[in-house]
């Protein structure tokens, strides 16, 4: 679907957002691993705007730089326009001040950064709504059980909107309204034009809300509606740490329930925790305690968990990823297994068939096909061929205090346990190492290298033990 020119998209994401109670601005936090005011950016994405502009305010350097970053880094969000606002006297100043930015298109989408839940699809229905209805100003709305603390619609005897009552504002019978304001609106230009132009400072901050802009649109006799969705917990905005979490639960279900319905089986959805980024094939079965963010891909037919974290990795079918393993930025080839209680660090190619067992570390380092790292041992700034063995307690010694070094360890070579390999340094093909050896110097292939101390017995001149 093409571009619809005449339709734009400006975002309102100037507040800090105090009651986060963060030096972070509010629109930065994360919800299902995106900035929220990258979600909303992703949601209306989908309607295919002609222009997407975003009005900052607190620290609108920080937010733009993020947000530019998060959008480099995602190919499917669109580029967006930044407008700085510069009299920070609530959402109607915001539109008042960036409306040139938006003048020349005929349908303009008005919605809040840090409103982060709304679904593509609702958007795109409501859009159809006013469209088909040939609204002038189209306010999107839900019924509340309970509606405090919500703008109140009230509606004409024709069912139009005749104005958003603000909870504070609203009387006795106003306040028993259900109907509530999402926050999400779309106008005709010369709609918007003519009700921000009519908008009053009010309340003890002096302010401009946008919300009276509906009263002043009907005033003006224009025609304005209001489009009600089901699902009130899409419209749930962020205020504070705590609807920060419930947003979160709300995501994860999303992302958990859409996993499910494509093939995966996620044994305890509620203690699961997968970012809406990730992909992952049929017949995998998540564990419970287990979290994946980021990039990750995951093939057909693993398992993974219990418990332990992945994130921005690759992996291949039929791979086990086992009980409190922390995988970064690497790829995990087929048919290999990591775990338990192992740790795989950013830059590393795990080959096929391999393992990666009980408490071993891997950092930066190739491991080829069908090699074993079973258990207790570091392998940093490797490269390890196919068939090699590391027995318990094997290190590789990279660092000397200011740089790193690499060691090379050639197909089918045999590393007795206890083992510590000063690199840089390099293990010949189907070499041995024996046990207990300190390796500093190449070994050549198909010998044995032995380095470490004769063994020595002694007996005692004087009885010490009674």
């Amino acid at each position: 679907m093409s571009r619809d020119g005449n339709f734009a998209v400006l975002i309102l994401a100037a507040g800090l957002g105090t009651r986060m109670k963060s030096s972070l601005p509010k629109v930065l936090h994360p919800v299902g691993g995106l900035p929220m005011l990258c979600r909303v950016i992703k949601s209306v994405s989908f309607l295919k705007p002609g222009k997407i502009a975003v009005v900052t305010g607190q620290k609108a350097a920080l937010v733009e730089e993020r947000l530019k970053a998060h959008l480099e880094e995602t190919p499917d969000l669109p580029a967006v326009e930044f407008y700085r606002q510069k009299l920070l006297k609530g959402s109607g100043r915001a539109v008042q001040e960036a409306f040139k930015t938006v003048k020349n298109f005929n349908k303009i989408m008005i919605l809040c950064g840090d409103a982060p839940l709304f679904r593509p699809a609702t958007l795109g229905r409501f859009v159809s709504f006013f469209r088909r209805e040939k609204c002038d100003a189209a306010v999107l709305t839900a019924d509340l059980d309970n509606p405090s603390g919500y703008g109140r619609i009230k509606r004409g005897i024709y069912g139009n909107v005749e104005a958003i009552v603000e909870s504070s504002d609203a009387d006795s019978a106003e306040q028993n309204i259900k109907e509530v304001n999402s926050g999400v609106y779309v106008f005709r230009a010369g709609a918007l034009r003519d009700a921000i132009k009519d908008l009053k400072r009010k309340g003890p901050k002096r302010e401009y809300y946008l919300t009276d802009s509906m009263e002043n649109a009907f005033k003006r006799g224009r025609k304005v509606l209001a489009f009600k969705i089901e699902d009130w917990r899409e419209m749930t905005g962020i205020n504070s740490r705590k609807e920060l979490a419930l947003a979160g639960k709300i995501v994860n279900k999303r992302t958990n329930d859409a996993l499910m319905s494509a093939g995966v089986t996620i044994l305890d959805p509620d203690n699961t925790y997968i970012d809406e980024t990730v992909k992952i094939g049929r017949d995998t079965v998540i564990y419970p305690g287990v979290h994946i963010r980021g990039g990750t891909i995951i093939g057909k037919n693993c398992k993974i968990g219990p418990a332990g974290l992945i994130d921005d990795c690759k992996i291949s079918d039929n791979v086990e990823i086992k009980f409190a393993c922390c995988i970064y930025s690497s790829r995990i080839r087929e048919n290999s297994a990591i775990g338990p209680f192992s740790s795989v660090r950013p830059g590393s190619d795990i080959g096929p068939g391999a393992k990666i067992g009980n408490f071993s570390e891997v950092k930066k380092s190739r491991i080829g096909k069908k090699s074993k790292v079973p258990h207790l041992s570091y392998i940093g700034d490797t490269e390890m061929g196919s068939g090699v063995n590391i027995g318990a307690g094997t290190i590789t010694c990279n660092y000397d205090g200011v740089n790193k070094y690499k060691t090379i360890i050639k197909n089918r070579v045999f590393v007795g346990s206890n083992t510590n390999l000063i690199a840089p340094v390099k293990i010949g093909e189907k070499a041995y190492i024996a046990a207990g050896s300190t390796i500093t110097r190449n070994v050549p292939p198909h010998v044995l290298a032995i380095a470490r101390a004769k063994q020595e017995i002694k007996t005692f001149k004087k009885k010490i033990f009674k």
